[in-house]
């Protein structure tokens, strides 16, 4: 069986639990509960979903398996290596001990033994994992019984790091030179050594510095090492300069190169052709392409395809066709005739330049067979015709793909693999979903290995299905199936569209089982898109509440890493569908989180309470408000005995929130304008808090305190909810003296909605129709209702801020 992690390990170790900051660990969490399978598979191997199926007996009794969920899997040696990077930063009282260095060790080779043998890329955490890894073993005081690293296990490691990851490279360039050093520093680095080291630096963005380890090793080695060797470095830079977009120091290096012996190969040209091609530089272009190759061997295929879409896209149709008649000119009675690349060529350039039809591109296939047909190796074949299927997929025409394939066919080309791959794309392209999966299912029982650009299209077409407005979930999930068979991770954003598509179905499993399988081999930066995906699920206000609650539990449960911003954003989205019980188990999922950077702070317990404020609920709030007394974290200030009174007097509390508002007072920091309002408001609903309000307004009259509007509103909201009307619109009348502004018709709405009685809002509304008639007008449009009391009520909103 695969190797199996325990929830303690992974949650608290990729959860940062163990003392290691997130920005630095990068972790990735692994919890997997695989899809049930009846299939045997080999140590070290996935288990890939099946369409489980009850047996005949088992339905006619009735009886229903439940679904089994599989314990924690992660690739072998990972868990080891992710756990020595989490107990760098333990402190000396911390229980947990590192690995030991023979386990570390074995889980080093275990790592890139199944990294190598399933041609699996190492993500960047990972990388990272391997580099602390390595530093350590690598220490000379650090002793290991019977054996250490061999030059073959860095070696191993090395080339599974050239294989780029989906997110960043960082590591991969770290451990890549440190591998080097550690070949150096035992005098075992060899030519071939020195090459990985620039390949790794010059496709992961350090071609500039490559560039000078290359000229130096040169000046250093061109008396010992053999010349063919040293130029072989060159080339790996010149590609990276030519990526980044170096041009003068391209340049430049390219001069360098010739001078030390470096032709113009066709690897060389192509490079400096395209270069200059994807820069619509029309000049370069044609000075590059025009040189003179070694050998006079033709240029690449790829190139050829370069330079044909730079004409179309520039204008240089007739220079092209002078290209194209050469091009011909050589296969007829050249040194090209015998050159399958550059007849499948002539093909693709009459058909995307000439604009020539089917018909044409038959005659002038078995023209090359006539030329050829004493070379088998040079004889059109299903590449030829992949080669122009491909043209008309980058065309997006799936009609001229069609009667390619249809002509391949006909001149008795078997498809391959490919044949059905492009088949499939251009499909998906033309949103045929039905030919699609067709093409799909004839080509599934094909033996063959399935290479990075056919995943991609595969993931495509799982992407596609997904979005499709009636998703058939039987094809997604044979899709699906058929790539775990082959040990192949899907991309986040497949990932994503599969979740999306189950969750809105009610499929919580195989969300369960997606998520399991694949997001155990992402790196930091990828499950991140697959944690934000399910955050904005549960934020979409158009998604039931089971719903995302379900989403939530399984973001909860699958990503423990999640930022508290997001969480804190789900509690506010449950406050807003008013499920106040829901918001307090998200803060109480937060509070019992063991990494104290996760955890609620003093601003999270704010927030929770100005949202009982919205919704109020009085079980929630006391299950918070402990959580509160039990959190020696938190240092409360005036802020946070705000938002306590306001979820005391939301809740029907207000006695309790003047015993909070007395600790306010006895404070140190003392009451904010805010802790006025909330206090006169919890006496708005007091028996006697008509005459508390009155003590405290004297109070701020005495102290000659400048009065805000929300503040001087409470007050009269107070008055008015008390039966005071009289002094209410003497207030109101005053009010634009005393604050600076009139009463705006949210204003007059609120002392309306406070009044206890039919009468007083009769008076009230004929008063302030006559008194402020185009501000009462506007409060009209917001059409009354029926309150608790039957009393009528405006729609008007009266917020809390603590």
């Amino acid at each position: 069986m695969r190797s199996q992690l325990t929830r303690h390990v992974l949650r608290r170790l990729l959860a940062g639990e163990a003392h290691v900051p997130l920005a630095c660990l990068h972790p990735t969490f692994v919890l997997s509960r695989s899809r049930p399978t009846f299939r045997v598979y080999p140590v070290g191997s996935r288990v890939a979903r099946t369409v489980q199926k009850r047996t005949f007996i088992k339905d006619f009794f009735g009886q229903k398996t439940q679904r089994a969920l599989k314990q924690l899997e992660t690739e072998p040696g990972y868990a080891t290596l992710l756990r020595y990077h989490a107990s760098e930063n333990v402190s000396a009282t911390d229980s947990r001990r590192p690995p030991t260095p023979e386990d570390l060790l074995q889980a080093w080779r275990d790592f890139f033994a199944y990294k190598t043998q399933h041609s699996r890329v190492v993500n960047s955490t990972q990388a990272l994992s391997a580099h602390r890894a390595l530093l350590y073993l690598a220490k000379p005081g650090v002793v290991i019984q019977g054996t250490r690293l061999s030059e073959k296990d860095l070696r191993i490691a090395r080339e599974c790091l050239l294989k780029p990851p989906r997110d960043y490279f960082t590591h991969h360039i770290d451990l890549s030179r440190e591998i080097y050093d550690e070949l150096k520093r035992r005098g075992a680095q060899k030519p071939r050594d020195f090459n990985a080291l620039i390949v790794a630096m010059s496709q992961y963005g350090k071609a500039l510095e490559a560039r000078d380890m290359v000229l130096q090793y040169h000046k250093t080695m061109r008396d010992i090492e053999p010349l063919a060797d040293l130029l072989r470095h060159f080339v790996p830079v010149i590609r990276g300069l030519a990526e980044e977009g170096h041009e003068p120091e391209l340049l430049d290096f390219v001069s360098k190169a010739r001078k030390a012996g470096l032709e113009n190969d066709p690897e060389i040209h192509g490079i400096m052709t395209t270069y200059f091609a994807k820069k619509n530089s029309i000049g370069d272009t044609k000075f590059w392409f025009n040189k003179p190759i070694k050998g006079d061997q033709p240029p690449t295929h790829m190139t050829y395809y370069k330079l044909l879409q730079f004409a179309l896209r520039n204008g240089q149709e007739e220079w092209a066709k002078g290209v194209y008649e050469n091009l011909i000119t050589k296969l007829e009675s050249g040194p090209w005739q015998n050159n399958k690349p550059t007849w499948d060529t002539a093909f693709q350039w009459a058909l995307l330049l000439l604009g020539k039809g089917i018909d044409h591109i038959e005659h002038m296939i078995k023209v090359a067979q006539d030329y050829n047909k004493d070379r088998p190796e040079s004889l059109p074949n299903i590449g030829t015709m992949n080669a122009l299927v491909k043209i008309a997929t980058d065309q997006n025409d799936p009609y001229l793909a069609e009667r390619l394939i249809t002509l391949s066919r006909k001149l008795g080309f078997e498809p391959n693999y490919k044949t059905y791959m492009l088949q499939l794309e251009y499909r998906i392209r033309a949103n045929d979903l039905d030919g699609a999966f067709a093409t799909f299912q004839v080509f599934e029982d094909l033996d063959v290995p399935t290479k990075d650009q056919e995943i991609a299209i595969l993931n495509s077409l799982i992407r596609a299905l997904c979005a499709d407005p009636n998703p058939v979930f039987e094809r997604v999930l044979n899709v699906t199936s058929y790539l775990e068979q082959r040990f192949v991770t899907l991309e986040p954003e497949t990932v994503v569209s599969i979740c999306m598509a189950f969750l809105k179905n009610d499929e919580t499993f195989e969300v369960i089982d997606t998520l399991s399988l694949h997001t155990t081999y992402y790196s930091v930066v990828e499950r991140t898109m697959v944690q934000d995906a399910f955050v904005n699920y549960c934020l979409d206000k158009s998604n039931s509440t089971a719903r995302v609650w379900d989403a939530y539990s399984l973001l909860r449960q699958f990503f423990p890493e999640t930022r508290p911003e997001s969480r804190v954003k789900i509690m506010d989205a449950f406050f807003d569908r008013r499920r106040a019980d829901m918001a307090a188990h998200t803060f109480g999922h937060m509070r019992a989180i063991g990494n104290p950077h996760l955890r609620p702070t003093l601003d999270t317990y704010v927030r929770f309470f100005e949202g009982i404020g919205k919704w109020p609920d009085e079980e929630s709030m006391k299950t918070v408000h402990n959580m509160l007394k039990m959190d020696t974290t938190i240092q409360p200030n005036t802020q946070l005995f705000n938002a306590l009174m306001i979820a005391h007097v939301a809740c029907g509390l207000p006695y309790r929130s003047l015993d909070i508002w007395k600790e306010i007072s006895s404070s140190p920091e003392g009451p904010s304008y805010a802790s006025l309002e909330i206090v006169l408001r919890a006496y708005e609903i007091l028996s006697d808090g008509d005459v508390l309000a009155d003590e405290l307004w004297d109070k701020m009259q005495r102290m000659e305190i400048d009065i805000p509007k929300n503040v001087y509103l409470a007050y009269v909201i107070t008055m008015a909810a008390h039966s005071h009307l009289i002094k209410a619109k003497t207030l109101l009348e005053d009010m634009e003296n005393a604050v600076g502004e009139p009463p705006g018709y949210f204003d007059l709405g609120h002392i309306y909605n406070a009044l206890p009685s039919i009468e007083m809002k009769s008076e009230f509304e004929a008063w302030a129709n006559d008194e402020y008639p185009k501000v009462w007008g506007k409060l009209k449009e917001h059409h009354a209702r029926k309150s608790k009391e039957g009393l009528p009520v405006f729609k008007v909103f009266r917020p809390w801020k603590a």
